[in-house]
């Protein structure tokens, strides 16, 4: 039998085949990217190199963008690069996919301008930022643009 929750924007996205969706340990409401454990608690994505992504993100882009970015409090990425937790099942692949952009933007122009082209407009991706791609769309068109750089595309 489907509830008012059950039509919600998570749901929505999940149909269209967009997101996954878990239930809210609280609440018991839909939300998207939820892990859920065996005590009906979120659980953190299973990351064991999550503190030092974190440490290695932290140092590009600071603590507070690097919470702007994720969508979390700006205390959170201190607490996770201090192993004191780890990112959530929507943070962690965002953070692992930051990485991957970051290090292969890094092997074109190196560190500045790959962090200069992150935060950029990009043609390739109409107009859009590739760090606002990155969190919006994944990583796939955003390494679309970086193969179009890395072979002389006009991305």
């Amino acid at each position: 039998m489907a509830t008012a929750r059950d039509t919600s924007k998570a749901t929505r996205r999940v149909l269209a085949g967009e997101a996954t969706v878990g239930r809210s340990a609280r609440s018991g409401a839909l939300q998207e990217g939820a892990q859920v454990g065996r005590r009906g608690r979120s659980t953190p994505a299973d990351d064991p190199l999550s503190s030092s992504r974190v440490r290695y993100l932290m140092d590009a882009f600071g603590g507070q963008a690097l919470a702007i970015l994720t969508g979390v409090s700006a205390s959170q990425p201190t607490r996770w690069s201090a192993g004191d937790e780890r990112p959530g099942a929507t943070a962690a692949p965002l953070l692992i996919d930051l990485e991957h952009v970051l290090a292969k933007a890094r092997l074109v122009w190196g560190e500045q301008a790959a962090q200069q082209w992150l935060v950029s407009a990009n043609s390739y991706l109409g107009g859009a930022r590739p760090l606002d791609a990155l969190r919006v769309h994944g990583s796939s068109a955003v390494l679309d643009a970086l193969d179009g750089e890395m072979w002389g595309g006009a991305a």
